[in-house]
């Protein structure tokens, strides 16, 4: 029986109890069409690899959910009618905003479409809940290179065809194990801070160093217009822009950094160009990275480090800092000599009852500035049936979003970028309904900030 991880049980908790499923999407650009026998070869594949699942609840008190395989075939490929080229924006958030079951099914959905003006788009969208951003592109590489079992997501422990007394004797045995690994994190946990604690008073470093507050915590110094509705339903903001994948490489080579510098400095010019933050903020800067590893079994196996952009904006003459900052700290979470409160805390945070998570999510935030470096994993993507893809976007998105809930969160800027051969795409989402109140604002902040960095955007 494999059951639910701290990651996993996060994503179920956000759709489950507050109501905001997240959903990871993968979407396929072609200029010519690709073959109706590919795509249902794919989705074959994809309906027998390890999203096609189930979350198995439990009434045990303590005891983690387990997975299952799926209660509800995935449903078949979806091929709709063709569309203007102006609507593709609308059809891949249409796709998106789709209802998916990670409890009783289906987690997925494969789908294409053709465009009038020639080629197609293909997307495919999954449950977080099922699998993070890179279970879900492993799958669909696995799929498309005639595997349904990816090296690094390996399909197993679905099988819980045990009675029902044998399932609640083992749900018994993990709630109880559960409570001694929570209290024993829980006691680790108190000792690591309070040691943290002598640590800091006798620094003098620590008392001497000026504090620089983040441009989260002074967003409310800055002047905010209510464009947005003051509440109702407001789904974020998203382009996706494509550009010559030499010329984004050219670009932070020119200024001393590497295509991830030059991510974190493109996202933080469109904040700045929102108004959401200026070159006098310290910017607090979000970066995920994936943990997963050959013959992981985790649905979701994300971590994230985070680093620091000094005022000033130097960063547009000089992305070294912003390379140096990043490298340091990936190389930091990549040290697993080091245990973090948080990480001893999880066991506990999972028992928690629903009641409370909903009350402890009312005081949570977003980032500020969020940037997902996918790096060539859209290579393995690129090619359905033998066609090539002009270019392939991946994201994340929070469904059933509303005004109230993305004001009171502050998210800024989300973004993912990565590379599927010659191209480099940029998917970009404003998280703040008046910093960014439409598609076409958006975009306009967009391909500024492109052109501040000599490239020229192509956007879907």
């Amino acid at each position: 029986m494999e059951r639910l991880t701290y990651d996993d049980d996060l994503f179920l908790r956000m759709e489950c109890v507050l109501g905001v499923p997240v959903v990871n999407q993968i979407v396929w650009r072609f200029d010519r069409p690709v073959a109706l026998d590919a795509l249902q070869s794919m989705w074959g594949l994809l309906a027998t690899g390890p999203i096609d699942r189930s979350v198995r609840r439990t009434r045990v008190p303590g005891a983690r959910d387990s997975w299952t395989a799926a209660r509800t075939p995935a449903d078949p490929i979806a091929v709709g009618s063709p569309i203007a080229r102006d609507a593709v924006d609308t059809w891949i958030e249409n796709e998106a905003a789709v209802r998916l079951d990670p409890i009783d099914g289906p987690a997925w959905r494969l789908s294409a479409t053709a465009v009038e003006s020639g080629g197609m788009i293909v997307s495919l969208v999954g449950s977080h809940v099922v699998g993070d951003g890179g279970a879900l592109t492993s799958a669909a590489a696995a799929a498309l290179s005639g595997r349904a079992v990816p090296d690094d997501f390996r399909r197993v422990g679905l099988d819980n065809s045990g009675s029902e007394a044998a399932l609640s004797g083992a749900d018994i045995a993990d709630g109880l194990g559960r409570i001694g690994a929570a209290l024993s994190g829980a006691a680790r946990a108190v000792g690591v801070t309070a040691v943290d604690a002598v640590r800091a008073r006798r620094s003098p470093a620590s008392a001497a160093e000026p504090s620089t507050p983040d441009a989260a915590d002074t967003q409310a110094d800055h002047s905010r217009v209510i464009i947005a509705p003051a509440e109702g339903p407001w789904v974020p903001s998203t382009v996706v822009v494509d550009c010559p994948a030499a010329d984004w490489s050219a670009a932070a080579a020119n200024k001393g950094g590497s295509s991830n510098s030059l991510l974190v400095a493109v996202v933080l010019g469109i904040l700045t160009g929102s108004g959401r933050i200026s070159t006098r903020d310290r910017v607090r800067v979000a970066l995920p990275v994936s943990t997963r590893t050959s013959g992981d079994r985790r649905a979701n196996a994300t971590s994230g480090v985070s680093i620091h952009v000094d005022p000033g904006a130097t960063y547009r003459d000089d992305l070294g800092g912003i390379r140096a900052s990043s490298k340091q700290a990936f190389s930091a979470q990549a040290d697993r000599r080091v245990t973090t409160t948080f990480e001893l805390l999880k066991p506990l945070m999972q028992l928690l009852p629903d009641a409370i998570v909903a009350k402890l999510a009312a005081s949570g935030s977003a980032p500020l500035c969020l940037c997902s470096n996918l790096g060539t994993r859209g290579l393995a993507l690129r090619t359905i049936g033998g066609v090539d893809a002009t270019s392939v976007a991946m994201r994340s998105i929070t469904q059933n979003t509303d005004v109230a809930l993305l004001r009171r969160t502050g998210g800024g800027v989300s973004a993912w970028w990565n590379e599927s051969g010659e191209r480099a795409t940029l998917c970009v989402t404003g998280l703040d309904p008046d910093r960014f109140p439409s598609k076409e604002h958006l975009r306009g902040l967009v391909e500024a900030e492109y052109g501040r960095w000599g490239l020229t955007p192509e956007f879907w």
